[in-house]
């Protein structure tokens, strides 16, 4: 009996031991949580994108725009059709915007009012951005700064990040369309 009684304290101390233990350890990086949340995010875009790819014929090596034109909306038609209900923030989770608005910013504010300048273009006065929209072949596709690109998280070859307006978008390279985005992103330009 006694030897039962010192059995049962003992699971007990080590519950409460490991507990203590459980506690103890240091909490999770936000930074490299909030990372995670997105990565994650983009390789569930990346299952969306690849079975969208198996419902398109593929395009034979062609020169022809034509051709590559329509397998690029064939695909995108197809992703939009695969993610229905898609809205901002989906891939740009809220738990990493603040991280990527600061990295942007931080990235701005080493630049000359000049730089700034050239990377941001006026949008047409009517322009509306939406999530799974076709990437408007008028308007230019403004690459991110290479030094900005090297402190942002890495992305498959199948997206890219890009700068419209004031705008950070997530955009599908072979189906031409946006597939997340931050309003605003971009820093003004002081006067």
């Amino acid at each position: 009996m006694a030897g039962g009684r010192w059995l049962a304290r003992t699971a007990l101390i080590s519950a409460a031991g490991c507990a203590a233990v459980l506690h103890a350890q240091p909490a999770v990086n936000p930074t490299a949580a909030a990372v995670h949340v997105f990565q994650q995010r983009v390789a569930d875009y990346m299952k969306v994108h690849q079975q969208a790819e198996g419902k398109v014929p593929d395009l034979k090596e062609t020169g022809d725009p034509e051709k590559i034109a329509t397998r690029e909306k064939a695909l995108g038609d197809t992703i939009r059709s695969l993610r229905p209900g898609a809205k901002p923030g989906d891939i740009f989770a809220e738990e990493f915007r603040p991280l990527l608005l600061q990295l942007i910013h931080d990235d701005f504010a080493t630049r000359s009012a000049a730089d700034r300048r050239a990377l941001i273009q006026e949008l047409p006065a009517k322009f509306q951005l939406s999530i799974n929209m076709t990437y408007p072949p008028t308007l230019p596709l403004i690459t991110v700064p290479a030094k900005l690109l090297r402190v942002l998280p890495q992305l498959p070859e199948e997206l890219e990040y890009r700068i419209l307006g004031r705008h950070l978008l997530l955009r599908d390279v072979k189906g031409n369309i946006v597939v997340d985005y931050v309003r605003d992103a971009v820093p003004t330009i002081p006067s």
